[in-house]
């Protein structure tokens, strides 16, 4: 798609077009007479009517796109700060000679999140998997407060229905991305 235009260019570009159709047509016109309009004018009328008719089929995927992009790289960072945030405390633990146990929950997490480094997002699917890393980092937040002991381990609830949404959200962005 290339660079990302703003709703105003798309848009400026689509007057442009409209206007070109516009001006061919009143040439047409003009140059109508009793036995009908040149074949070359109404060749350059149907190209014109053509490329409108194209860029208009393209203009909700442009109007989209810088929102794409956007998400692009929420998705981006977002996994992988995640990662880094389960490798931190990984080291963590092996530094301080402490874990309670707590590895069975971190690496899962720390896996889970590698697995979400390849998403890409597509005009169908970003809004989705923006959803899904943003969500990411409340469960990130979630699992560094259960294992730091500032939260109950009764919360790992709320951890695991945190990841089960942030699963299926990216599963279903994936699945309308194809």
């Amino acid at each position: 798609m290339g660079e990302a235009q703003t709703g105003h260019e798309v848009h400026q570009q689509h007057e442009k077009l409209v206007r070109a159709l516009a001006d061919q047509h009143a040439l047409a016109v003009a140059q109508d007479h009793d036995e009908g309009v040149p074949d070359e004018a109404f060749d350059v009328l149907m190209e014109r009517a053509q490329t409108l008719m194209a860029y208009e089929t393209q203009m909700p995927a442009l109007l989209a796109e810088p929102e794409r992009v956007r998400s692009e790289k929420i998705i981006f960072w977002s996994w992988r700060a995640q990662s880094a945030v389960a490798i931190a405390l990984i080291l963590a633990f092996r530094l301080l000679g402490y874990s309670n146990g707590w590895y069975a929950l971190v690496v899962p997490h720390l896996v889970a999140t590698f697995f979400g480094w390849p998403l890409k997002a597509t005009v169908k699917n970003h809004l989705s998997l923006r959803t899904a890393s943003i969500a990411l980092h409340a469960v990130g937040v979630l699992l560094v407060l259960i294992v730091l002991g500032v939260l109950s381990p009764w919360f790992i609830i709320a951890f695991l229905i945190g990841w089960a949404f942030v699963g299926t959200a990216a599963a279903d962005g994936q699945e309308t991305g194809k």
